[in-house]
């Protein structure tokens, strides 16, 4: 069982989750990392969301992340959150006030307000991938050829000829993946407040976004996947995460020193 701490203790800091409303009420049952309970630390109009964690912790593990993106995603769901990166640590609770939410309580409330009634979904689209490159050898040509013709050689006797069928069968799925990405951002782009595209890898990545969804407008988003994920069935796997905090529109670090 974990010993209860407090922050101001010898060595205890104090773990940053985000920022939130003043006014928000965090469960009381609510853990975070090291086990330890969430507590809020008010300035003003927002608010710290924290807990005690030992100075020497090393955050390493796969336990401490789920911690933290527990923490926030909770919280999200009662209220609009700015998350701060995992492993974010200040000595005390002084520190948070003085260094953190005193100088930027502003910003801050703005932030919360700009969020408020919204939330992050990730939509994340991968093809199947033998029927994507059945694909891309049926449209190019050139593709089909190269694709035979090293078909039944021997690896050193068709080098030359299988770098150029990869190189070829790269750019194809870049061109198909783009095309195909654009085309489901336009189905959802009109439902969401923002989005933000990230990079993703693989020969069957189509698609990996955030989006900030309207609290009002979820429902009618949620069914616009469902049927993207029909349209797609056979050719790509839609899979929907959310909501979370809106880790992908905030950056609570970017001018804080």
């Amino acid at each position: 069982m974990t010993t209860p701490t407090t922050p101001g203790d010898v060595g205890l800091g104090c773990y940053l989750y985000g920022i939130v409303a003043a006014d928000l009420v965090v469960p009381a049952d609510l853990k975070g990392v090291g086990d330890q309970a969430v507590t809020l630390i008010p300035y003003g109009e927002v608010a710290a969301v924290t807990s005690p964690l030992d100075t020497e912790y090393t955050l390493a593990g796969r336990a401490d992340l789920l911690a933290h993106s527990r923490v926030l995603d909770t919280v999200a769901v009662l209220g609009p959150v700015i998350p701060v990166r995992f492993g974010s640590l200040l000595q005390n609770q002084d520190a948070i006030r003085a260094d953190l939410l005193e100088p930027d309580h502003d910003r801050f409330r703005s932030m919360l307000g700009d969020l408020a009634g919204h939330a992050q979904f990730t939509i994340r689209a991968r093809y199947d991938e033998q029927q994507i490159l059945t694909e891309v050898v049926a449209e190019n040509p050139e593709i089909a050829r190269l694709r035979a013709a090293t078909r039944d050689q021997p690896g050193d006797a068709a080098y030359g000829e299988r770098v150029r069928l990869g190189e070829l069968v790269a750019r194809a799925l870049e061109a198909k993946s783009a095309e195909d990405g654009r085309a489901l951002l336009t189905e959802l782009e009109r439902l969401v407040a923002a989005i933000n595209v990230r990079e993703s890898a693989g020969l069957d990545r189509l698609l990996d976004a955030a989006l900030l969804v309207a609290d009002d407008r979820r429902d009618e988003f949620e069914q616009a996947v469902e049927k993207l994920a029909e349209a797609y069935a056979g050719r790509a796997q839609l899979r929907l995460v959310g909501p979370t905090a809106p880790y992908d529109f905030v950056d609570v670090e970017d001018g804080w020193a």
